[in-house]
């Protein structure tokens, strides 16, 4: 048989066979470019699982206006670039009321805000947390192969916390960079000498800046330390292994100090940890209830995980897939101890985000054990039994998105009200306050919101309230005044107009405000309402509906007469 002869400069060619000759006249067409790498990504495991975390999550980013914790983080992060480019003063900040850093996931949420608004900064956590789902894979993979790593990532793609958490606050950030830590680690274990010491010391630096970005992921940090220890004990002597440990702790302790130092930040971390609001005390039935609906299967598929490898592995690999497996209850553990279910679904990501690797290898033991099923059939199997819990959580996570009051109205009447006001602004309570700053652009003035009175006012007899107000009324001077009312009834717009909010001194008009008032669980919205109403320096302007999924309410806003 003849071969093509490769060409050289200066051969004689006259004497190759025929075929020889043609092949070098003529040789053969080179391959058409390869499309194979492109078809193997978008065919890959990993591609499916993170497009279909992708669509549920962003029928959520649209689906309400910006949450109070939302408007109030994405607020400061204007605030900070203001301050930095500009040079503006940002007002005295009680650090009591964020969760993180002001100064590291709010800039960088704003960033995405001043691109898309509210959803352009959802869609940024989403970015995050499906890079979270990657490295997840990743780590998988390397730690228990394909199988399993498919396994464990639509475990944790398809579960409520990670479908919910295109949610612009600190938590997708956190999670990231949490995540990026364990993925640093299990390179290390597969490293050189010093190559493992400098992946511990970056995985140390991006858990410490987890840290900062969101306190809560305080509480995952002895897994991951436990997590180093027995990932890199296969690989390393265990001298070596305890000295990588040390390192990666004594970076870790120092990087989030540093983190802490810098940003001024140490203030808002001691508030978070010791101030506790009584109001958000829970029951423990309620905190196991709603961790059970959140992660109840990757906790018993982890479970299933535990123990097989403590029946089947050595005892390295066993003592590594009992702590991810144990992860699924750190997070509930904790909530137990402050006796409150409050962001337990956000909280949890954490923790499942390393027991769904638990969860991945129970799946594989369990597909193992069932006779005749492999393969492509046990694929379909999990894809139909997946079908069901991911239904489940996206309705949750929908019922969370609705659980906060729809602004839409309540801004569209404000704007302009706010626009043609010079003067202090009162809007009650916390929350209306951040989302009304948050999308006004009188917002940045931070002094203009004000809180001149106490909607509780325990030093005053009840019977001085009337004049308690009246007097703050008048000292006060408010440009605008906005209140809030639960009621009990659908708040259509036309309803509450006259009857609600202008009573004509009956007895129905009275009783109508005072249980409304009751029902809005502020003592003194009563006397503070018909304070306002009998002032004549003030004229009601707008009346609207602030509803959520689980409760109704109305609005109404006052505006300063000109002159008055």
């Amino acid at each position: 048989m003849s071969t093509a002869v490769p060409y050289t400069a200066g051969q004689d060619y006259s004497r190759l066979s025929t075929s020889a000759a043609s092949s070098l006249q003529h040789p053969p067409p080179s391959p058409a470019p390869r499309r194979s790498h492109l078809i193997t990504a978008i065919a890959h495991p990993l591609t499916a699982i993170c497009a279909v975390q992708a669509v549920l999550s962003l029928t959520l980013v649209w689906s309400n206006t910006a949450f109070a914790d939302e408007a109030q983080y994405l607020t400061i992060g204007k605030l900070d670039w203001a301050h930095w480019l500009h040079g503006a003063q940002i007002p005295s900040i009680s650090l009591a009321t964020f969760s993180g850093s002001p100064v590291i996931y709010p800039p960088i949420g704003a960033l995405a805000d001043s691109v898309g608004g509210i959803a352009g900064a959802r869609i940024l956590s989403l970015v995050f947390m499906l890079a979270a789902t990657a490295l997840l894979y990743f780590t998988a993979l390397r730690l228990f192969g394909r199988g399993p790593a498919v396994a464990a990532t639509a475990l944790w793609a398809l579960s409520e916390p990670v479908i919910r958490l295109a949610f612009a606050t600190f938590d997708p950030m956190s999670v990231l960079l949490t995540a990026l830590s364990a993925w640093l680690v299990v390179r290390g274990a597969y490293s050189t000498r010093w190559g493992s010491f400098i992946f511990a010391t970056l995985a140390a630096f991006s858990l410490a800046l987890a840290n900062a970005t969101a306190y809560s992921g305080v509480v995952i940090d002895p897994v991951v330390l436990a997590f180093a220890l027995f990932t890199w004990l296969p690989h390393m002597r265990a001298r070596r292994a305890a000295l990588c440990v040390a390192w990666l702790t004594a970076c870790l302790a120092i990087s989030f100090g540093l983190l802490m130092t810098a940003s001024g930040s140490w203030a808002g971390l001691t508030s978070s940890i010791f101030n506790h609001s009584g109001s958000d005390h829970q029951s423990v039935l309620l905190v196991l209830y709603d961790s059970w609906g959140y992660s109840g299967l990757i906790a018993v598929l982890a479970l299933v995980g535990v123990v097989s490898a403590l029946s089947a592995e050595n005892r390295l690999r066993a003592a590594l897939i009992v702590i991810l497996g144990c992860t699924a209850l750190v997070v509930p553990v904790a909530q137990f101890y402050e006796q409150t279910a409050w962001s337990l679904d956000k909280h949890l990501a954490y923790g499942i985000w390393f027991a769904s690797m638990a969860a991945g290898y129970g799946c594989k033991q369990l597909i193992e054990r069932l006779p005749g099923v492999r393969g492509r059939l046990a694929a379909f199997f999990c894809i139909i039994i997946l079908i069901y819990p991911a239904a489940s959580a996206w309705n949750s996570a929908w019922k969370v998105y609705h659980a906060w009051p729809n602004a839409r109205s309540f801004v569209g009447a404000i704007a302009p009200v706010v626009a043609r006001s010079g003067g202090p602004i009162y809007v009650l309570g916390t929350g209306p306050q951040n989302v009304a700053e948050y999308y006004l652009p009188q917002g940045a003035d931070l002094r203009r919101w004000v809180t001149p009175f106490s909607l509780d006012p325990v030093t005053t007899p009840r019977s001085n309230w009337a004049s308690y107000y009246a007097k703050h009324l008048g000292d006060s001077r408010l440009s605008v005044i906005c209140l809030f009312y639960a009621t009990t009834f659908s708040s259509a717009p036309d309803l509450p107009g006259s009857v609600l909010l202008r009573p004509d001194g009956s007895n129905t008009g009275q009783q109508l405000l005072g249980l409304v008032a009751d029902n809005s669980g502020e003592p003194g919205l009563t006397a503070l309402t018909l304070a306002v109403e009998e002032d004549s320096s003030y004229r009601l302007t707008a009346v609207g509906p602030y509803d959520s999924s689980g409760a109704n309410g109305v609005y109404a806003i006052w505006q300063r007469k000109a002159g008055s």
